[in-house]
């Protein structure tokens, strides 16, 4: 590998906090500034405007999951309730969403062992102790997103298209 063909140092640096977006006021007090960076594109693509830096590195984890979701819709999976909250949100890993997460599987010729989220807990503290104590141990289906990789790998199957990687 040459110096140019060597990948990009990320630094450790923290990066300076962007531009306040919005302020939430309440009854005359200041209860918190969102801050962030934005880009309003014209209807050709073009930047009419830019606040902070449009090209400062962003890690929108759960925040991308309505957009998901409706990506999901619109390869037609037919979701509305509860299962298009689990396919649009992250869960607590409670019972009732993994018996949703598991029929939703299910209903696809799927199970658990086919999504490919990364073992976990429940998120409640209490929730994660009482499912210890009856023997479980972390699986991929208690992951908090696993509701929105249920309907990943449902489109997949509707759709023909590989299962093995939905990702």
């Amino acid at each position: 590998m040459t110096s140019t063909d060597a990948p990009s140092v990320i630094s450790s640096d923290p990066a300076p906090a962007p531009p306040v977006l919005a302020e939430v006021v309440r009854s005359g007090f200041t209860e918190g500034h969102h801050r962030g960076s934005l880009v309003l594109l014209a209807a050709d693509g073009s930047v009419e405007r830019t606040i902070g830096d449009p090209a400062a590195p962003v890690f929108p984890r759960s925040s991308n999951k309505p957009m998901q979701a409706a990506a999901i819709l619109r390869a037609g999976l037919d979701l509305s309730g509860e299962r298009l909250a689990l396919a649009a949100a992250s869960h607590s890993g409670e019972p009732f969403h993994l018996d949703l997460v598991r029929k939703m599987l299910a209903e696809h010729g799927l199970s658990p062992a086919d999504l490919r989220t990364p073992p976990d807990l429940p998120l409640d503290p209490v929730e994660a102790e009482a499912y210890l104590a009856s023997g479980n141990v972390r699986e991929r289906i208690t992951m908090n997103c696993s509701g929105k990789h249920a309907a990943m790998l449902a489109v997949c199957v509707r759709n023909g298209w590989d299962t093995a990687t939905y990702l």
